[in-house]
């Protein structure tokens, strides 16, 4: 696939990444039609996006999932360039866009697809939230900062009333991330699976359970203790008693462009998840 429009996202957090984006327009302004940059605070960024081929992402992996979003809907491939800590999604260092760039723009890569959740809440029978997630919906607790209590059914059927600080409902991509964290396992990301995954349960299950991708989750808040719903790690809403947070696999995907061998992922998971700080 010939990628003739560029898009550059950068994380405007990081000092080097607007300095990085400028040079990067330029190198690319010789190689493609078009080429514009974005800034991930920027409220107009699904507008740039809708109209572009190739998205480069100038961060690390939460710039990544802020992309995720934005661009599910129009299939637009992203190429993450690590300026983070972990970069786990990201496709490059620093030190070597200019050669995978090089390599990607002359049709040198393969599309990884992988899979997203679609994420509803409702109160009192009323859509009050809808978003996409690349890595996870958890359902944790509130402003009070005690346990909450989270029925959760399975296409309609109960599976567990959880006492926690919390439930993860993730991907593949998401078991990763804070799901790992909590004591989830680690699934290859070409699965379609979700995974559940409670956060320090008290009294109640405490198992991960990998469930098929077919699956609607449907998790309710119990009692007056209030929760909230974040995701991909950003607050979402507000949750009271009996709002329900329902979560299933969504229509859209992320597409990676990838420069890599396609047995990329369990040399990065050894890399990425040794401990940061053994200097």
């Amino acid at each position: 696939m010939g990628l003739s429009s560029v898009g550059i996202l950068y994380n405007a957090r990081i000092p080097e990444a607007r300095s990085l984006a400028k040079d990067m327009e330029a190198w690319m302004a010789k190689r493609v039609d078009e080429v514009s940059i974005c800034v991930i605070e920027d409220s107009q960024t699904a507008l740039c996006l809708s109209e572009i081929d190739l998205l480069v992402t100038l961060g690390g992996d939460g710039s990544i999932l802020h992309a995720a979003r934005q661009t599910a809907a129009y299939g637009v491939l992203i190429l993450g360039v690590n300026l983070g800590r972990v970069g786990f999604l990201t496709e490059t260092e620093i030190g070597e866009w200019e050669d995978i760039l090089s390599r990607a723009l002359a049709g040198d890569y393969w599309v990884e697809e992988r899979m997203m959740l679609q994420v509803t809440c409702r109160r009192g029978g009323e859509m009050i939230s809808e978003s996409e997630a690349l890595n996870d919906a958890v359902v944790g607790r509130g402003s009070q900062g005690r346990a909450v209590h989270l029925r959760t059914d399975v296409d309609g059927g109960e599976l567990a009333t959880y006492v926690a600080d919390g439930l993860i409902v993730a991907t593949p991509t998401g078991s990763t991330a804070y799901a790992l964290a909590a004591g989830g396992p680690i699934l290859p990301p070409e699965l379609r699976n979700i995974l559940l995954v409670p956060v320090a349960p008290h009294l109640s299950m405490e198992r991960p359970i990998v469930l098929a991708e077919g699956v609607t989750v449907r998790i309710t808040v119990v009692g007056r203790r209030p929760a909230v719903l974040m995701v991909d790690g950003q607050p979402e809403v507000e949750l009271s008693n009996r709002d329900i947070v329902s979560v299933e696999a969504s229509p859209h995907v992320t597409r990676f462009a990838r420069v890599r061998e396609q047995t990329y992922f369990y040399k990065t998971l050894v890399k990425r998840l040794v401990p940061r700080n053994e200097k």
